[in-house]
């Protein structure tokens, strides 16, 4: 059996930013024309008001302070509430494609190989652009790689299950470089219209390369990988290759994404740390064998609470830091970029554990250790 090791990781986000203030703006103008438009029917009892939102609403409820976005013009557009992105010509690359080269490019070169060097290439995300052929496929073409290439989806826990996979293809010799890529464009995903989701999610692109040991210096071993699923709809999207059939039978159908916010974060604070401690009892890890935890950027109370069981000591930025006030949730993208923001101070033989959860409900940790 080979061991397995992260040998770079890389993170791109976009430069459009938009902050909790101008959300709440565009929110509200777009919730107040909707009752003023349907008054009568609201007091009649036949529709619902759509509540208002504030920043202190969205600090309160995520920790987040502001969002990178691909496209943010058509996002505050109360008429649209979602990213402009033209239609490109199938000899072009991809939205998606590109947006994850951007990650890709910088995990690639801080490893110092060329596209050539990879064997096997997975896109782990919440979602794909299209259903075939595999946006995978695509990266492995630009780059120049060779080997295997598929999409997955575990939602936010995409990237870690990404790793679960490639470090048993690798331990296993199927593999010996594989690129896990996720691209989240989870504000063309979202539903601006709607109170309880409108502030969550911001766009951002995150690459690992692991790779077999060969007893080069450099890098993080990985310890472990588990994963872990328990069924809910409690957060939900719809989005899908059934909608035209649906809108066939009834053209008023909006596939949309929902969640059940309180049932989420109970189901998930329980669920999410009992997975993380499952693997580190597998590798006989303490909580006081582990430096720190990076986890998946949901909102910060979830955070605080899900490091706390993990670590069994209360949350610091240091042990478990959050970069939710700058970024928003970013998906599967965000418990790598936490680690690739996060993991240069840490010693030669220090532990850390990855950890991230998402609808499904999905689980996924990683416990690693850093290399000479």
């Amino acid at each position: 059996m080979q061991n397995s090791l992260i040998r770079s990781t890389g993170y791109w986000v976009p430069p459009n930013v938009i902050t909790n203030d101008e959300l709440v703006a565009s929110y509200n103008a777009y919730a107040t024309r909707f009752n003023s438009r349907h008054a009568d029917a609201i007091a009649a009892g036949e529709a619902e008001a759509v509540p208002l939102s504030s920043s202190e609403f969205i600090r309160n409820a995520s920790g987040i302070e502001r969002r990178h976005v691909y496209e943010k013009t058509g996002i505050l557009d109360i008429d649209s509430m979602v990213p402009r992105i033209p239609p490109r010509p199938i000899e072009a690359v991809s939205v998606q494609a590109e947006f994850a080269l951007k990650s890709v490019q910088i995990a690639l070169d801080k490893a110092g190989y060329e596209g050539s060097d990879i064997d096997g290439v997975i896109v782990a995300s919440s979602a794909q652009q299209r259903n075939f052929p595999a946006v995978s496929c695509e990266i492995q073409e630009a780059i120049g790689a060779s080997g295997f290439a598929f999409d997955m989806t575990m939602a936010c826990a995409a990237a870690l299950y990404g790793l679960n996979l490639a470090n048993g293809l690798i331990r296993s010799g199927q593999a010996k470089r594989i690129l896990i890529c996720s691209p989240e464009l989870m504000t063309c995903i979202n539903v601006h219209s709607r109170r309880e989701v409108h502030f969550i999610f911001g766009d951002a692109s995150a690459a690992m390369i692991v790779e077999a040991d060969d007893g080069r210096p450099g890098g993080w071993d990985v310890l472990g990988t588990h994963t872990e699923n328990k069924w809910s709809s409690a957060l939900r999207s719809d989005y899908g290759f059934i909608n035209v059939a649906e809108q066939s039978v009834d053209p008023a159908f909006a596939p949309h994404l929902d969640q059940d916010g309180h049932k989420v974060f109970k189901d998930v604070v329980g669920f999410a740390p009992k997975v993380a401690r499952r693997m580190m009892q597998q590798i006989d890890l303490t909580p006081e064998d582990v430096r720190r935890t990076w986890l998946h950027q949901a909102n910060i109370r979830m955070v605080d609470m899900i490091a706390k069981r993990i670590l069994e000591r209360d949350r610091t930025h240091e042990n478990a830091p959050s970069i939710l006030h700058e970024y928003g949730n970013t998906s599967s993208s965000s418990v790598v970029m936490n680690f690739d923001m996060h993991s240069d101070d840490m010693d030669v033989g220090e532990t850390g554990v990855m950890c991230a959860f998402g609808a499904g409900y999905g689980v996924g940790a990683a416990a690693v250790r850093k290399r000479a």
